[in-house]
């Protein structure tokens, strides 16, 4: 019913949109909190998250799926900082064991707080629109990498007036391949409960707990220390999108064609953001990236009888 909703107000809101220009770039302070669900549309996945920022004090905190997985990434640890993850691990041997996992920062490479926002530099005011019954700012930015264009917009209020501190309703972004000629991309981000501070203590990682390395791939350790970092940065060439060389390396992956090639690391991006997701959800089975990941949804039906299976589990996959 809610998604129903969902399309429905998207669908009224795009009828009644008045362009209006004239306005200073939105600005949400350097402290917050913020609630929010992730939607991944390829998967129909919905995440829900929590999120802690404070730039000042050099720290963040994102807990994914009501607390189920924690992240902390506190810039004054240590020389360079330290990202901590506190998340439920199932493996062949334990069944949603509770682990801390630490990425340290380097000097080329510090770790810096997380915002849950986007950062709005170069975006453009577009026009006013009602989402969900809300008035809004929308703003706008388009980014091109090749054949990759992503078109991201946040939808704002500012109760106060132009220049208060502004409350973020809804950010979306939507992929365009231009050799493909198709829209191959889309994740919406829905905000609530905004607030413009927060509490210190809530950045305090829990004590008595070893920590150790992310287990390997090497190449997968930011992504899984720093999960939503990939959703809210405004590039099209992602994390995600850098696994997809070690992907094709390992299982020696050759395309006929640019196109093909398109395709298939588009189909890639959509399976590591579901098996990584469904990792964060603390279930009794660990999903992981197999020789199938380049293929499509219909593709991988075909070969298991029209019956769409999970990822096999990691332990299979090394």
């Amino acid at each position: 019913m809610w998604l129903l909703l969902a399309g429905f107000v998207l669908l009224v809101c795009a009828a009644d949109s008045t362009p209006i220009g004239g306005r200073t770039v939105p600005d949400f302070g350097k402290v917050y909190h913020v609630k929010g669900e992730l939607c991944l549309t390829y998967s129909k996945k919905r995440e829900p998250f929590e999120a802690w920022y404070d730039l000042e004090g050099n720290r963040s905190r994102v807990d994914y799926y009501n607390g189920t997985v924690r992240t902390f990434l506190i810039g004054n640890d240590l020389d360079y900082g330290v990202i901590y993850k506190i998340t439920p691990v199932t493996t062949a041997t334990e069944i949603q064991a509770i682990k801390c996992f630490q990425l340290k920062g380097t000097k080329e490479d510090p770790i810096r707080p997380q915002a849950a926002l986007p950062d709005l530099q170069d975006f453009e005011f577009e026009k006013m629109e009602n989402h969900t019954g809300v008035l809004c700012e929308v703003w706008k930015k388009v980014t091109q990498v090749g054949h990759k264009k992503n078109t991201y917009r946040l939808w704002v209020t500012r109760p106060e007036g132009n220049d208060s501190l502004a409350t973020p309703h809804r950010f979306e972004m939507l992929g365009f391949n231009t050799l493909l000629e198709s829209h191959n991309d889309k994740y919406v981000i829905d905000y609530s409960d905004f607030s413009p501070q927060t509490e210190s203590d809530i950045f305090i990682p829990p004590g008595g707990m070893p920590c150790g390395e992310f287990p390997d791939p090497v190449e997968e350790h930011q992504i899984l220390a720093n999960p939503i970092q990939d959703y809210v940065n405004t590039s099209p060439v992602s994390h995600a999108h850098r696994l997809f060389g070690p992907f094709k390396e390992k299982f020696n992956r050759q395309y006929e064609s640019e196109k093909e090639h398109e395709e298939r690391e588009n189909y890639f991006i959509h399976t590591q953001r579901n098996v990584h997701s469904t990792n964060r959800a603390g279930l009794t089975y660990s999903a992981g990236i197999n020789n199938f990941a380049d293929w499509s949804m219909a593709e991988r039906a075909r070969l298991t009888g029209g019956i769409l299976i999970r990822n096999k589990e990691k332990d299979d996959t090394k």
